[in-house]
């Protein structure tokens, strides 16, 4: 049985519970969610709910926390992440990003994670707990899970967190809510498909003949700049869902860039990230074509300029690119008269 919480201190307690959350930095790439899930077992302790810690091999430091109400079949799932995206620098907030504080005029609980997604998990996690005083009063025998996962900021599609977790059959349901926050209910995801583009140059002394003549060396920073604008200058096609109320296809080139490797040598490496957030009408067949044939445009236009500035040169093309899916994902969608979303 659960020990029942008042409804005046229920508020506290969830506030102080996400307050903690924040605290803890997760960020993807930087700090593990071990901590966080310490953190949850902690409080699921404290509401009575069944726990489990579960880690992919050689992953114990990034452990996903099951918590479920209830003993029977698992009838439903809920889900939320624990790790966070990055803060950059964090002197340009205009509050401390892991304070975990109330802000005076708006009396929100503010930081990185409030919304996404640790406020979601907190959320969830007290329904458990009050889903379990209703298990219990009816003595109904099903069982509802909250799966509280790591490494969902890199991609979406870890093999150590959600997915590690379904294909071992430790979480099931009928139905899922991922547990994002809002007051409207949102019954699908975009697709996702997330591109590298390479570009290979020749690096030469910037302050060499060779250079200042154009006789050697290919800028592979400015090639890959001049593909990322051409892909954001591109009329896209402006694809629409009716399960997507005011969202379209989103291509954002360049939301990760390196090149070069010191100040006075001509780049001959440049890489770029491409996230593109898919309708269920578009084809990531046809982006990738697009994509390709602009990159070739743009590759063979830069080796032209080399080879009109050195034309008794017999050399191959000194710019060449390539492009490397990183993450695919289709579009999904539950029907907008499916009882769970009308319920």
């Amino acid at each position: 049985m659960t020990s029942k919480i008042s409804s005046s201190s229920l508020t506290s307690s969830v506030v102080s519970f996400l307050s903690d959350l924040i605290r803890i930095r997760s960020i993807c790439g930087i700090n593990t969610e071990c901590l966080v899930a310490e953190r949850i077992c902690i409080e699921s302790q404290k509401l009575k709910l069944k726990y489990e810690l579960v880690s992919a091999p050689n992953q114990e430091d990034r452990p996903n926390v099951i918590v479920t109400a209830g003993n029977g079949p698992s009838k439903f799932l809920f889900v939320g992440h624990m790790d966070t995206v990055n803060v950059e620098d964090e002197t340009q907030w205009s509050f401390p990003p892991f304070a975990g504080s109330i802000d005076d005029k708006t009396q929100r609980l503010i930081g990185r994670g409030s919304c996404d997604n640790k406020g979601g998990i907190v959320c969830a996690l007290y329904t458990l707990y009050l889903l379990q005083q209703i298990i219990d009063e009816e003595k109904l025998n099903i069982s509802i899970q909250l799966a509280c996962v790591v490494d969902e900021e890199s991609g979406a599609c870890s093999s150590i967190g959600v997915r590690y977790l379904l294909d071992r059959k430790l979480i099931c349901g009928s139905g899922a809510i991922y547990v994002y926050p809002g007051t409207n209910v949102t019954i699908g995801h975009r697709g996702l498909l997330r591109l590298l583009i390479d570009v290979k140059g020749e690096n030469v002394h910037t302050g060499s003949v060779e250079w200042n003549t154009k006789i050697k060396g290919a800028n592979a920073t400015t090639a890959l700049a001049r593909i990322l604008i051409a892909l954001e200058d591109y009329s896209w096609n402006n694809d629409t869902d009716p399960s997507f109320p005011s969202l379209t296809l989103t291509v954002t080139p360049g939301t990760i860039f390196n090149g070069g490797g010191f100040v006075s040598v001509v780049p001959s490496n440049a890489s770029a990230m491409v996230d593109i957030r898919l309708m269920p009408s578009t084809s990531a067949n046809d982006i990738l074509k697009t994509i390709e044939d602009i990159m070739k445009t743009i590759i063979d236009e830069r080796n032209e300029f080399y080879r009109k500035m050195t034309p008794d040169s017999n050399l191959s093309a000194r710019l060449s690119a390539s492009i490397t899916i990183k993450n695919q994902l289709p579009a999904a969608a539950i029907d907008s008269n499916h009882a769970l979303v009308l319920s």
